[in-house]
């Protein structure tokens, strides 16, 4: 496969940077060793701040020649889409998750194939629990010893 070249604004180079890192940062953050490939994209991208004018933004590690992201723009940007992200997910997944429970306790556990009535009704009880846990968050959530 050949080469591609992209033109871009520094607006638009900006925003590769930062769709880079975060990209990078999702994949990576879960590992214990870092996707090489990803890796690679990153340091491509990164290699070319000075043309963009991004000194501010991004360093270059000479010893180790490696690129990154300033500490301050790092957390800026983890700050500004992670922390976000993360609290959707969050209740997005607490959600989900209390769904299947409630699903699982009037379905059974094996629920392969589900019919047009249990896809609303679990539709249902994901709206009920939803609301009730923007009404009073995790306060309301107990366990009860079986």
């Amino acid at each position: 496969m050949g080469k591609v070249n992209l033109e871009l604004s520094q607006k638009q180079y900006e925003k590769l940077v930062e769709t880079v890192y975060l990209g990078t940062w999702m994949v990576n953050s879960t590992r214990m060793e870092l996707d090489d490939e990803f890796e690679d994209v990153r340091e491509l991208v990164l290699a070319k701040y000075k043309e963009a004018g991004l000194e501010d933004r991004v360093v270059h590690q000479e010893e180790v020649d490696v690129y990154d992201l300033d500490v301050d723009y790092e957390s800026k940007l983890l700050d500004t889409y992670v922390e976000e992200y993360d609290e959707f997910s969050f209740w997005d997944k607490l959600v989900e998750k209390l769904a299947d429970k409630e699903m699982a306790e009037r379905y059974g556990s094996n629920q392969d194939k589900m019919t047009d009535e249990m896809m609303e009704e679990r539709v249902q009880i994901e709206e009920k629990i939803g609301q009730k846990l923007e009404e009073t968050g995790v306060t309301k959530l107990n366990f009860t010893d079986e």
